[in-house]
C-alpha cells in the first residue's frame, strides 16, 4: 500500500471546506429551525473544524522542516561556490591608462577569432571531450581576451567560470565539480604554473569518477613546448590526459578579412569613451608586410587617446613596437602625478624602479604585504628606508596596480611590463645587482620569464641576461633550463653562450650538465657547450670510463646539433676507450662498447660513409645477441634498436632483403616490448615501422609499405602532442614518408596534405637549428613538388624544388658523401616541372647534372644509386627527346634500359615496372626514327606487363604494335614468337 500521507492534502482541503461550509450554514440557518437540527450542525462543524485544526498543527511542523532544508541546503550550495570564487584571480581595476589594454576590462568590444570561438565553443558543449584545451599563442595576439569572451558567451544559466589564480589550480577543480553547474576554468600563463601537473593529475582522477562531463580548464600560454613536454611524464594517467589535450595556436591577425588598420580604427572611439575625449583625427600608418598582435593596434588607438589629451596629437601615428614606449610615458606621468597627490615621498625614477622590481620578482602566489614590502626593498634606494616610508610605497603600488584585498598586481599588459623592466635593468647597475643576484628559485624564475619574453621586442634583454647567468651561474642555471623549456631556444642560446667560457668547477658543469633534458630543441646548443666544457676538463689521467662516458655524450650532443663531423670524432674516441675496458672486463663494459658502436655506425651513415656503418653496426649486434639471451629485460630494447639501425645501414647499400629481414626483427621486438612498457617503447616501434614502409616499399609492396607507414604516423602523432619538442622531428619524418607511399598508391591529394604538415613542422625547426634540420626541410620541400606536379600545380612545384636545391647545394658542399644523392634527386625533379613548363632547354641542363652526379655515386656505391641512375639517364632521354634530339635521347634510354635489366633478375618485384616504361618509351624513339626494330622493345614491355600471356592487350602499346604488324608483320610475328613463345593474339592479326 502507498504512504496515507500522499492523500492528506485533498482530505485536508475538504475538512476545511466543509468546516468552513457547516459554520456558515450554523450561522444562517432561521431561529426557527429545530433546536435538534441546529445542534447537530454546529457539532458536525466542531468535528471538522477540529480534525482541520490538527492537520494544519501537522502541516506547518513539516513546512518549517521543509523550509529549513531549503534554507541549509541553499547556503551549502552558497558554500560551495564560495570555495569555488576563493580560486578566482581578482581583476584589477586601478588608475593606470595601461589597465585599459587589459583584457579582463573589454574597453574594446570582441572582434573576429570566429573559428577559434566555434571550436572552442563546440569543445565545452561536447560533454565526451577531453576536459581540458591548450590555447597558445605570442605575446598580445589576444589569448587571454578570447577566453574571458568563450567563458562570458557561455549560457549564464548553465555556466559558472573562473580565471584561477596561481597555486589554487588544484583547489579550483575540487571545488568546481560541487558547484551544482557546469563550470570553465580559465588558467592563466599556464607554462609557468608550478602547480599544473598536480591540476591535471586532480582532473584525471574527476574524469576516472565519472565527474568531467560539467567541467572544461582551458590553458592559456604563449607557447607548447617543452614545459608541456615535461607535463606528460609525471604519471602514466597525465601523459595520456595531455596524449588527449588539443591545443590552438593563434595567429596575431584577428581574422583574414580584418586589417591592422581597421582594427586600430574600430578601438579608437572605444578608448576615446573610455577616457571620455573625442575621437582623435589621427591617420595610422602600419607595415602591411607583417600583422601584428592585436595587443600593438589597441595601444596604437590608446596612445593616440592619450596624446590628444595632454595636448601632443599628431597627425600621423605609426603602429609599431614604438607604441609600447609612447604608452609607457602616460604610465609614468600617470605615477608621478598620484605618488604627489598621495605625498608617498619618492621622486619619479624610484618609482619607475619600484614598478620594475614588482614585476620581476613579486611572486605571483605569495602577495602578503611581507613580501611586497621585501621587494619594494630591493630598490636601492629604498633599501634602507624606513617602514613608514616603504609603507607608503606599497599602499601608492595598491592604489595603482590593486591585485583585490592586500594584494599589489605587477604593470599590465605584460608586453609592457617586460619592456619597462629591461629599460629599468639597462639604466641601473645597482638595480641590476639588486635584481640579479640572491634570489629565491621562484624569484630567478619569475626574473628570467619576464626577461626571456622581453627578447621579443627589446634589443637589450638578451645581454641582461648573458650578464647575469655569468654573475651567478650556479645559482641561475636551474631556473634558466626551466625557463628556457618554457619559453624557447632564445634563452637556451644565450645559456649556452655562458656556459662556453664562464669560470665555474667541472663538478658544477656536470651537475648542470645533467639537469638538461634530452633529447631537447631549446637546450640542445647549451648541452653541447657544457658537455663539451666537461670532456675537454677531464685530464687524461681521468677515470678512462668517465672520459668514455662524457665523450659518448657529447657525441650525442652534437648528433642532436647535426655536426656530423664532430660527433663521429667523440663517439669513435668513447669505442676506442671502451673496447679497451671490454677486454679487461668484459660483464662491466661490453654493453658501453655496443652502445657507442651502434652510435658510431649512425654518424658514419650520416656521413655517407655506408660500408663502414654497416660494420660498425654488425659488431654492436655481434655483441647485443649473447646479451639478449642472457638477460633479456636488459638488452632485448638495445638488440631491437641495433636491428633496425642494421635495417637502414643494408638499404643504403641496396640489400633491400636483409634490410627487410632486420627490420621485421626489430619492429617483432618492439611490438612486444611496447605491450608491456608503452611509454618507454612506441618511439622505437614508430621508428621501426617507418623503417619498414621504407623496406616494403624498396621491394614493390607498396599497399604493406602504406600500412606500416599510416601506423607509424599515428603513434608520432600521439608522442608529439604529449612531447612537441621532442617527437615533432619524428612526426615530420614519418608524414614525409607516408606521402611517399601514398603518392606510389596515385592517392596524390592525401600525399599533398601529409607532406604539407611535415613542412609546417620542419620550417621552425630549421630556422631554428639549421645544421639539423635544414637537410629534412630539403627532402619535404622536394617530395611537395613531386605531389604539386602530379596534380598538374606546375609553378608551385618548380618554385619548391628550386627551394630544395638551393638549401641541398649548400649542404653539399661541406658534406658531398651525404648529400650529393638529395641534390642528384632534386635536379631530376627540376628537370620535369621545366619541361612541364615548356621550359625545354633548361630541363636538359638540370637533367644532365642529375646523371653526371648518379655516374660519380654509382661508381662508388653501385648497388644503392644504379637504380637511380637508370632513372635519371630516362629523364634525360626524354628531356632530348623533347628537343628531337633523338640520336642522343636513343643512346641515354638504352643505358638505362641495360641497367634496369640487370637490376630485374634479381628484384623482379621492384625493377619490372620500371624497365617495362623505359622499354616502351624505348620503342616509341625508334618508332619515331621509322625504325620498325621498335617492335621489339614494345613487346617486350607487353609481354612483362601482362605476365607473358597478352591476352588483355594494353591500349596505346597494343594500339602501335597493330599499326607495325600492317607494316611490317614479318618483324612482329617473329619477335612476338622469340619473347612470349606463344602465337601472336588474335586482336593483334585481326587489326
Amino acid at each position: 500500500m502507498g504512504d496515507g500521507r500522499r492523500g492528506r492534502p485533498f482530505w485536508f482541503l475538504l475538512l476545511l471546506v466543509v468546516a468552513g461550509a457547516v459554520t456558515t450554514v450554523v450561522q444562517l440557518v432561521p431561529s426557527t429551525w429545530p433546536p435538534m437540527v441546529r445542534l447537530v450542525l454546529a457539532v458536525l462543524g466542531a468535528i471538522a473544524a477540529g480534525a482541520a485544526g490538527s492537520y494544519v498543527s501537522e502541516w506547518l511542523t513539516a513546512r518549517r522542516a521543509l523550509k529549513a532544508a531549503e534554507h541549509a541546503a541553499i547556503a551549502e550550495e552558497e558554500a560551495q561556490r564560495a570555495a569555488l570564487v576563493a580560486t578566482r584571480e581578482v581583476a584589477a581595476a586601478g588608475e593606470s591608462v595601461a589597465g585599459l589594454l587589459r583584457p579582463e576590462r573589454g574597453t574594446v568590444a570582441f572582434a573576429g577569432r570566429v573559428k577559434e570561438l566555434k571550436s572552442l565553443t563546440g569543445w565545452c558543449r561536447d560533454e565526451t571531450a577531453c576536459p581540458v584545451w591548450l590555447l597558445t599563442g605570442q605575446g598580445g595576439v589576444g589569448k587571454t581576451r578570447l577566453a574571458l569572451h568563450l567563458a562570458e558567451s557561455l549560457p549564464f544559466l548553465e555556466w559558472d567560470w573562473q580565471q584561477v589564480r596561481p597555486g589554487q589550480e588544484v583547489s579550483a577543480i575540487r571545488a568546481a565539480i560541487q558547484v551544482n553547474q557546469r563550470v570553465l576554468l580559465l588558467v592563466d600563463y599556464a607554462e609557468a604554473r608550478s602547480d599544473l601537473a598536480a591540476m591535471l593529475a586532480e582532473m584525471v582522477g574527476v574524469e576516472a569518477a565519472g565527474d568531467a562531463g560539467g567541467l572544461r580548464v582551458l590553458l592559456v600560454a604563449r607557447q607548447a613546448g617543452e614545459w608541456w613536454t615535461e607535463l606528460g611524464a609525471e604519471s602514466d594517467a597525465v601523459r595520456d590526459l595531455v596524449t588527449r589535450v588539443s591545443v590552438l595556436d593563434l595567429a596575431p591577425a584577428l581574422d583574414a578579412d580584418r586589417g591592422d588598420l581597421q582594427v586600430i580604427e574600430e578601438a579608437l572611439p572605444a578608448f576615446a569613451a573610455a577616457r571620455s575625449r573625442p575621437v582623435p583625427r589621427v591617420s595610422f600608418a602600419v607595415d602591411a608586410d607583417e600583422r601584428l598582435p592585436v595587443l600593438m593596434l589597441h595601444a596604437a588607438a590608446l596612445v593616440a587617446v592619450l596624446d590628444e589629451e595632454q595636448g601632443s596629437a599628431g597627425g600621423r601615428a605609426a603602429a609599431d613596437l614604438g607604441v609600447l614606449d609612447r604608452l609607457l610615458g602616460h604610465e609614468r606621468r600617470l605615477w608621478d602625478k598620484t605618488a604627489r597627490r598621495a605625498e608617498v615621498g619618492v621622486d619619479l625614477a624610484v618609482l619607475r624602479q619600484v614598478v620594475a622590481v614588482v614585476a620581476l620578482l613579486l611572486d605571483p602566489q605569495d602577495h602578503d604585504e611581507e613580501a611586497v614590502r621585501a621587494v619594494v626593498r630591493r630598490v636601492p634606494d629604498l633599501a634602507r628606508a624606513d617602514d613608514v616610508r616603504v609603507g607608503a610605497v606599497v599602499r601608492w603600488l595598491r592604489r595603482v596596480y590593486p591585485g583585490g584585498g592586500e594584494r599589489v598586481e605587477a604593470l599590465r599588459p605584460d608586453l609592457l611590463a617586460e619592456r619597462h623592466a629591461t629599460d629599468e635593468l639597462v639604466g641601473s647597475s645597482l638595480l641590476r645587482r639588486a635584481c640579479l643576484t640572491d634570489l629565491t628559485d621562484r624569484q630567478a624564475v619569475q626574473t628570467l620569464t619576464v626577461l626571456a619574453r622581453a627578447c621579443a621586442h627589446h634589443d637589450r634583454a638578451p645581454k641582461l641576461i648573458e650578464q647575469a647567468l655569468r654573475q651567478d651561474l650556479t645559482g641561475l642555471a636551474g631556473a634558466a633550463i626551466v625557463v628556457a623549456v618554457q619559453t624557447g631556444t632564445r634563452l637556451g642560446d644565450l645559456f649556452a653562450r655562458v656556459l662556453e667560457d664562464a669560470s665555474v668547477d667541472v663538478t658544477d658543469l656536470q651537475r648542470i650538465a645533467d639537469m638538461i633534458p634530452y633529447p631537447t630543441v631549446a637546450l640542445a646548443v647549451a648541452d653541447v657547450a657544457v658537455t663539451r666544457r666537461v670532456r675537454n676538463l677531464l685530464s687524461a689521467n681521468a677515470d678512462p670510463a668517465q672520459i668514455a662516458e662524457w665523450s659518448g655524450r657529447l657525441s650525442a650532443a652534437l648528433a642532436q646539433l647535426g655536426r656530423r663531423e664532430e660527433a663521429l670524432e667523440a663517439v669513435t674516441e668513447a669505442v676506442t676507450v671502451y673496447r679497451s675496458l671490454a677486454k679487461v672486463r668484459p660483464d662491466a663494459f661490453l654493453p658501453d662498447l655496443a652502445a657507442s658502436l651502434n652510435n658510431r655506425a649512425s654518424c658514419l651513415a650520416d656521413l655517407g660513409r655506408r660500408e663502414e656503418a654497416l660494420t660498425a653496426i654488425e659488431e654492436a649486434i655481434q655483441i647485443r645477441r649473447p646479451l639478449a639471451k642472457t638477460h633479456p629485460d636488459a638488452f632485448l630494447p638495445d638488440l631491437a634498436a641495433s636491428l633496425n639501425n642494421q635495417s637502414n645501414h643494408l638499404a643504403d647499400l641496396g640489400r633491400r632483403e636483409e634490410a627487410l629481414t632486420a627490420i621485421e626483427e626489430a619492429t617483432n621486438l618492439y611490438h612486444s616490448l611496447a605491450e608491456i612498457h608503452p611509454d618507454a617503447f612506441l618511439p622505437n616501434l614508430a621508428t621501426s615501422l617507418n623503417n619498414q614502409a621504407s623496406c616494403l616499399a624498396g621491394l614493390g609492396r607498396r599497399e604493406e609499405a602504406l600500412t606500416a607507414a599510416e601506423e607509424a604516423t599515428n603513434l608520432y602523432h600521439s608522442l608529439a602532442e604529449i612531447h612537441p619538442d621532442a617527437f615533432l622531428p619524428d612526426l615530420a619524418m614519418s608524414l614525409s614518408n607516408q606521402s611517399t607511399h601514398l603518392a606510389n598508391l596515385g592517392k596524390r591529394e592525401e600525399a599533398l596534405t601529409a607532406i604539407e604538415e611535415a613542412i609546417q613542422i620542419r620550417r621552425p625547426l630549421a630556422k631554428t637549428h639549421p645544421d639539423a634540420f635544414l637537410p629534412d626541410l630539403a627532402a619535404s620541400l622536394n617530395n611537395q613538388s613531386n605531389h604539386l606536379a602530379n596534380l598538374g600545380r606546375r609553378e608551385e612545384a618548380l618554385t619548391a624544388i628550386e627551394e630544395a636545391i638551393q638549401i641541398l647545394r649548400t649542404l653539399a658542399k661541406t658534406h658531398p658523401n651525404t648529400f650529393l644523392p638529395n641534390l642528384a634527386a632534386s635536379l631530376n625533379n627540376r628537370a620535369s616541372c621545366l619541361a612541364d613548363l615548356g621550359r625545354r632547354e633548361e630541363a636538359l641542363t638540370a637533367a644532365e647534372e642529375a646523371t653526371n652526379l648518379y655516374y660519380t655515386l654509382a661508381e662508388i656505391h653501385p648497388d644503392a644509386f644504379l637504380p637511380n641512375l637508370a632513372g635519371s639517364l630516362s629523364n634525360q632521354s626524354n628531356r632530348l627527346a623533347s628537343l628531337e634530339r633523338w640520336e642522343e635521347a636513343l643512346t641515354a634510354i638504352e643505358e638505362a634500359v641495360q641497367i634496369l635489366r640487370t637490376l630485374a633478375k634479381t628484384h623482379p618485384n621492384t625493377f619490372l615496372p620500371d624497365l617495362t616504361k623505359k622499354l616502351t618509351f624505348m620503342g616509341l624513339i625508334l618508332l619515331q626514327n621509322g625504325n620498325a626494330v621498335g617492335a621489339i622493345p614494345l613487346i617486350e614491355s607487353l609481354a612483362i606487363s601482362t605476365e607473358r600471356e597478352p591476352e588483355e592487350p594494353i591500349p596505346f602499346i597494343s594500339d602501335l604494335l597493330c599499326e607495325i604488324y600492317r607494316l611490317n608483320p614479318e618483324v612482329v610475328i617473329n619477335t612476338w614468337r622469340e619473347i612470349t613463345e606463344i602465337d601472336l593474339p588474335d586482336w593483334l592479326t585481326n587489326a
